[in-house]
């Protein structure tokens, strides 16, 4: 039985053949009668930025525990197994990626017979072309999933009105794929990602379970201080790895802190960053991002966070408290002759404008500073969008900086 592999693909940008890579992948395997006989789905990590984060909708926190092409090309091709075609809404875009990310593994893509559905509809989007053939998108759009289900109701529906094209593809041969090994990678969903950030971290489920009943250490501000010295530097990069989170279990537990004095420590560290970020009496989209990223990693819910902020915004009305991080407020003077460079699309806005590298190179040059493109040892500041970015220039610096 003649079957098709109907593809999406969502990716950093446009150029498939260069740096930009594909971040999330569809594949419904489908009889050209509408029955569907296998599926694909799954978050990439790209091991760079994500691009235009505003179309498809991923941040980089969202790709961290998603597989690498490399490991589940060898299962997308078992997948494949047995298609005559390959299909798409504008096909050769999403082919042009998948071959250029088998090239990068070593492998030809096999070119085979493509279907374009948006050739076939005559033009006009993925929306535009199931809204003129009476076919309802569910979800939201450029997500790969919903997409690759729109376009193969679409194509189902184009073969009927063409059944000429229809018997043709009965007796096409099945494609030739590749030999390419199956890793046991775990395939991570939109859905997976997310509802692994609503849970606590596993490394915290193990602190609060493994550690000592509810007492006091003989030693307690030691131990609270070094903990959260520990702590700010594993945060750093707004990631516990599983490595950092064994780490925290193990010293934890050998410095007898009792589950009651980590959720007070982790509190407490949040009410700072809380603070430091309410210090100028607004608080940014950008920063409000930020506390809800380390709440995650934290394991404090939403309703602690709103709670947490109230606090700070309080201490910091009556004037109680000075938010005790050590913030480092550069002038415009400080920044004159200094080497800046900008990785990642930014989320940041200025006048109601979102601010593209270029418009960030422009500001920049205004002040006095050097416009990097590169990271050297040269340069002074580097300024990433993403506080989990996998760009080349942020791994970069942080070499350079060990």
């Amino acid at each position: 039985m003649a079957c098709i592999g109907v593809i999406d693909v969502e990716t950093t940008g446009l150029k498939p053949y260069r740096s930009d890579r594909v971040v999330e992948l569809a594949a419904l395997i489908i009889h050209p009668d509408g029955t569907v006989l296998r599926k694909f789905v799954t978050l990439l990590n790209p091991d760079r930025d994500l691009g235009p984060t505003c179309i498809h909708g991923l941040s980089a926190r969202d790709t961290l525990v998603a597989p690498r092409f490399s490991e589940i090309a060898g299962a997308l091709l078992e997948v494949f197994d047995g298609c005559v075609a390959v299909a798409g809404h504008n096909v050769r875009f999403d082919h042009s990626f998948l071959a250029a990310e088998f090239g990068r593994l070593g492998y030809s893509f096999p070119d085979g017979p493509l279907l374009c559905t948006m050739r076939l509809a005559g033009g006009g989007n993925l929306p535009c072309a199931c809204s003129d053939y009476g076919i309802a998108v569910e979800g939201d759009a450029h997500t790969a999933w919903h997409d690759a289900r729109a376009t193969a109701q679409l194509l189902v529906t184009l073969l009927k009105d063409a059944p000429r094209l229809a018997a043709e593809i009965s007796g096409w041969p099945p494609i030739v794929w590749p030999d390419v090994p199956r890793s046991p990678a775990r395939l991570v969903t939109r859905d997976d990602s997310r509802r692994r950030e609503a849970e606590p971290p596993i490394y915290i489920q193990r602190l609060l379970t493994r550690v000592l009943p509810d007492t006091l250490p003989d030693d307690e501000n030691s131990a609270m201080l070094a903990y959260t010295d520990l702590l700010t530097r594993v945060l750093e990069d707004r990631r516990i790895d599983d490595e950092e989170g064994e780490a925290l279990l193990e010293l934890a537990t050998r410095w007898g802190m009792p589950a009651n004095q980590i959720r007070q420590v982790n509190r407490d560290y949040l009410l700072r960053l809380a603070e430091a970020a309410l210090a100028d009496g607004v608080l940014a989209d950008s920063e409000r991002r930020d506390l809800g990223q380390v709440a995650s990693l934290l394991g404090i819910d939403s309703r602690d966070l709103a709670e947490i902020l109230e606090t700070a915004a309080h201490e910091l009305a009556e004037g109680r408290n000075q938010p005790p991080l050590a913030v480092t407020a550069l002038s415009i003077e400080d920044l004159a002759g200094k080497r800046v460079c900008f990785t990642g699309e930014s989320r940041c806005r200025l006048s109601g404008e979102s601010i593209s590298r270029e418009m960030a190179a422009e500001l920049a040059a205004r002040r006095g500073m050097i416009v990097a493109e590169s990271v050297t040892k040269k340069l002074d500041l580097l300024v990433v969008a993403d506080p989990f970015t996998q760009s080349g220039k942020a791994t970069i610096n942080q070499a350079i900086s060990r």
